[in-house]
């Protein structure tokens, strides 16, 4: 009879090979079992990246090869896979953690699970998340932590990620030349709102405190005339006044910096003066929108306002937003940005219970969608500084400040934050609550 290779062969082969690839680029020790295995395709051996030295901490991999097609419950963020009893009975009784990698010829993705990391209730079920466990470079850490005996006092594991780089969330502010001074009727800027609206031609990008009136535009050219004393207005230094010691020039300039960054955004952004919050504006209601933006050199997009819909009718729109703090360090002035979300029933009515859906979405997010999120906000303030050119900008306020980005910090490990949620022993139980909310927003 003539000898056969299954395809099945070929295709358990071709998911072994494309694994210890992976394993390989992770800096680790990859060993196959051959052909005596019962259960365990390879044995990994931890090694340290910066000496290279291995580290004699062992785990075992299975490989689950696929060609093709969904598995269990599959969705853009999630799916399940059913472990066979005879194979997690020989897993049970091994001395070393077992890990499960699943790997789809198709589209060459691959995820990973403990083999013990099993459904609540459901021993042989495992969920796999497809953004937390993905099996590449950012899981080592995780991989690491399964090797540690955490019965053994002292035991220590390096950091096995690799270097990264890290972006800044400051960007300098370059201001103008000038800063207007004038004194006011008005003791505040509330007081001399009633009279401002009377008139055409309104800004409110400045700051009445004290009766003395701050800006960076000369308020005798715009309806603000209405409320500074005329004879009394002097274009001065910016220098003086936002670098001297003076705790009052000091708030009035931090004022001034978010009025003018409200101004400057405002085609893009709304501002909560209540919760102090900028977020990406909706352009109608229960209607998502896009943003282009570039990291790095490359063009990307991001979905800044998110409709979700309920058969219910309890959706809700969720935004991009963030809070701009100014810091004065030295000689300069910086913007830093803190980025969030922000939650709406329709895109324009405030959501009742945001700070719900806030804490769901704060706990899946992971590194690379905050730098994503950074990159985002500095590319969105820096264009706000450019020149208003073309017809299509006709509605873009006139820049005043301008903005620029800091260089990358270079760590020598990088943040294993995939890590962070599984010291929690909550983690697994939230995080499986906060997809299916995704999906089914209350």
């Amino acid at each position: 009879m003539t000898k056969r290779i299954t395809d099945s062969q070929l295709l358990g082969e071709l998911g072994e090979t494309a694994i210890k690839k992976l394993v390989l680029e992770m800096h680790f020790i990859y060993e196959s079992r051959g052909r005596l295995e019962a259960g365990t395709d390879g044995i990994i051996e931890l090694r340290d990246p910066k000496s290279g030295a291995p580290l004699g901490k062992l785990l075992a991999v299975q490989v689950k090869a696929t060609e093709r097609g969904q598995y269990i419950r599959e969705t853009d963020r999630s799916f399940e896979y059913l472990l066979k009893p005879d194979d997690l009975s020989y897993w049970r009784v091994s001395n070393i953690p077992v890990i499960i990698v699943v790997w789809r010829q198709s589209d060459g993705s691959a995820y990973w699970k403990e083999v013990t990391d099993c459904v609540k209730g459901e021993e042989r079920r495992l969920h796999f998340n497809k953004n937390t466990d993905v099996f590449d470079a950012q899981c080592v850490d995780r991989i690491g932590a399964l090797t540690i005996d955490r019965n053994t006092p002292g035991v220590y594991l390096p950091p096995l990620n690799q270097s990264e780089n890290a972006i800044i969330n400051l960007l300098r502010i370059k201001l103008p030349d000038e800063i207007f001074l004038a004194s006011s009727p008005f003791g505040s800027g509330r007081d001399a709102i009633s009279e401002l609206v009377k008139h055409d031609n309104s800004r409110f990008d400045w700051v009445i405190r004290k009766r003395r009136f701050v800006s960076f535009f000369d308020p005798r050219s715009y309806a603000t005339r209405s409320i500074v004393d005329l004879d009394q207005v002097d274009a001065v230094d910016t220098q003086l006044f936002a670098f001297n010691d003076d705790l009052d020039d000091t708030n009035d300039m931090i004022d001034l910096l978010r009025r003018t960054v409200e101004r400057q955004t405002s085609t893009e952004l709304s501002y909560l003066r209540k919760d102090r919050l900028f977020h990406f504006r909706a352009t109608r209601a229960n209607k998502s929108r896009t943003y282009k933006y570039f990291a790095n050199v490359n063009e990307t997009s991001a979905k800044v306002v998110n409709a979700y819909a309920n058969p219910k009718g309890r959706g809700y729109v969720r935004h991009h937003a963030a809070s701009f703090r100014f810091e004065r360090l030295a000689d300069e002035w910086f913007l830093i940005v803190d980025s969030t979300f922000y939650f709406t029933k329709d895109g324009f009515q405030p959501h009742p219970f945001p700070e719900a859906l806030l804490a769901g979405k704060k706990r899946l997010e992971r590194n690379a969608a905050i730098r994503g999120q950074v990159m985002m906000w500095q590319h969105l303030l820096v264009e706000s500084s450019k020149p208003v050119a073309g017809l299509f900008e006709k509605n873009k306020p006139e820049p005043i400040l301008g903005f620029e980005t800091l260089p990358l910090i270079q760590l020598p490990q990088a943040v294993p934050e995939s890590s962070w949620t599984r010291t929690d022993p909550r983690a697994k139980e939230m995080e499986s609550r906060d997809l299916f909310d995704e999906g089914n927003p209350a």
